[in-house]
């Protein structure tokens, strides 16, 4: 009996060695694999690009274009970043390795580099002299993809520093003067973006009214340019506006039609002759529809003998010296055509 006892002792104990000899060799298995999985866990590493952007509304961005270096492999985002969204933001992404799994989180910045849209609906408009122009009625879109659609804003230097979202139309527009003027429609959003467009306005002359016209029966010489000093005669002509009408006269205080375009020829060192009958012979002749400022205009009846003078400015205007009752005059060609009863027989440009 003391036999079968002692046996049953040494068994036990080997039980009991047994056990912790698995338990050891447990515990080593697992130790080893928690070294491993922390060897493994902490060499996952990833690296981002220099400044990793995305564009603003981009779609289905491939976040792996934004990783420079990654030790393992990337197998998911589990948290994506909102591209409608401008400014820094943290995405996460699902790198594995060797079985061990590791999240990282990387900083994305979401930017608009995107310039606002300019629309017009012309790239040149025609105006006619002395029309009236509204610089927005040619625009038909500014708007920024961020921003939506931008505000006018009449003059940079009124915008308010907190205003970073608007458009501007440079260039000015003298719609009494016949030329090409560049207009450029300058939009800027909020991100500092900027755009630009450029239109012309052009304006044209205004046509010469319909005037009834006798022309002297000579051949014209339309092709010529108009005389040199043009802008002289007609600045000098302008100049003597209001001055008194009186037979014979020929200056500087007082004026008969032809001495009044005599004199006004003299001060830009040309001579003419002095009587309206010899005017109507002066230069070359030219048609009515071709008269420049600075051409004689020669008026009478249809029988075709000179009565009157004057001096042609443009736009269908004339300035002559009219009767003792209102001097020298602006005057309408048609209006005066109208109320006189004479007609044009002869523009005459003079050439030096």
């Amino acid at each position: 009996m003391k036999k079968i006892t002692r046996m049953k002792k040494i068994t036990k104990i080997s039980v009991k060695k047994s056990l912790f000899i698995v338990a050891m060799i447990m515990i080593n298995l697992v130790s080893c694999y928690l070294f491993q999985y922390h060897t493994i866990y902490h060499s996952i590493h990833l690296s981002v690009v220099k400044q990793p952007k995305v564009e603003y509304g981009t779609a289905n961005y491939d976040i792996k274009k934004l990783v420079d270096k990654v030790d393992g492999e990337i197998v998911s985002v589990t948290k994506d970043i909102d591209t409608t969204v401008v400014g820094k933001q943290e995405a996460i992404v699902e790198i594995k390795k060797d079985n061990v799994v590791k999240q990282v989180p990387i900083v994305v910045e979401v930017v608009d580099t995107v310039a606002p849209v300019i629309e017009m609906k012309e790239e040149k408009v025609t105006l006619t002299e002395g029309d009236n122009y509204n610089v927005l009625s040619n625009v038909s879109l500014v708007a920024d993809i961020v921003d939506g659609t931008l505000d006018y804003r009449e003059k940079a230097s009124d915008i308010p520093e907190e205003d970073t979202n608007y458009y501007t139309i440079e260039g000015n527009i003298d719609t009494n003067k016949a030329g090409i003027y560049p207009l450029t429609i300058k939009a800027v959003d909020q991100y500092g973006n900027v755009s630009k467009s450029v239109y012309n306005v052009e304006v044209v002359e205004k046509p010469k009214p319909k005037v009834p016209v006798v022309q002297y029966r000579e051949e014209t010489h339309d092709e010529l340019p108009a005389i040199a000093s043009s802008n002289e005669l007609v600045k000098i002509a302008y100049s003597l506006i209001g001055k008194p009408y009186r037979a014979g006269a020929n200056g500087p205080d007082a004026f008969d039609c032809s001495g009044f375009v005599q004199y006004v020829y003299s001060r830009v060192g040309i001579s003419i002759s002095r009587s309206t009958s010899t005017q109507i012979h002066e230069g070359v002749a030219v048609s009515y529809e071709a008269a420049q400022p600075g051409d004689i205009l020669s008026w009478g009846y249809v029988n075709g003998v000179p009565t009157h003078s004057a001096l042609y400015v443009g736009n269908g205007m004339m300035i002559h010296a009219t009767n003792p009752r209102q001097g020298v005059l602006l005057s309408n060609i048609a209006a005066w055509t109208r109320g006189s009863g004479t007609r044009v027989i002869a523009v005459r440009r003079v050439q030096v």
